[in-house]
């Protein structure tokens, strides 16, 4: 009875561990948004860091590293580990694209901003690089990029609608 068990149990890790080599290791997901309010205030709320604590929910706080010029921030969620994130292009009022690294998994997010009548509107991109195929599973399981990104826009539309 319990080799029929242990050999289930290894039936499924394999079948896990195959679905998760089967899946892309990149992912990426595009998002246009308007915002409605100034360019200067959602290039703010996307730039300052350690004000995104404020208003991202399960955030714990955003710390600046005191090394490489100030471009590196520990990102400490209320659950779970830190992530490192290092800006990797700022064009103030344009352009910011930030990378993440934690255990494995590379996160890029870039968001160009342009004036547009009644507000400002936000070209989101996401890319999430995965190696470990049983992650890539998890991920796609818990709705993947999508749900990453379309949780952070949520919040960051909260913010200007209060």
């Amino acid at each position: 009875m319990l080799g029929m068990l242990l050999g289930a149990l290894v039936l499924l890790l394999l079948l896990a561990l195959l679905i998760g080599i089967l899946l892309p290791a990149r992912e990426q997901v595009t998002r246009v948004e308007l915002f409605k309010a100034p360019v200067a205030e959602v290039w703010e709320a996307l730039s300052n860091l350690p004000g995104q604590a404020q208003w991202r929910s399960g955030l714990k706080s955003v710390q600046t590293l005191d090394d490489d010029e100030g471009l590196r921030w520990v990102e400490q969620p209320q659950q779970g580990a830190a992530s490192i994130l290092r800006k990797t292009k700022e064009i103030p009022l344009q352009e910011l694209i930030l990378e993440a690294r934690q255990s494995g998994v590379l996160t890029t997010r870039q968001a160009r901003l342009s004036n547009v009548p009644g507000g400002t509107r936000v070209t989101f991109t996401q890319t999430l690089q995965i190696a470990m195929p049983l992650r890539r599973l998890g991920n796609r399981m818990q709705g993947g990029v999508d749900n990453r990104l379309d949780n952070f826009i949520r919040q960051l539309r909260t913010k200007f609608s209060t």
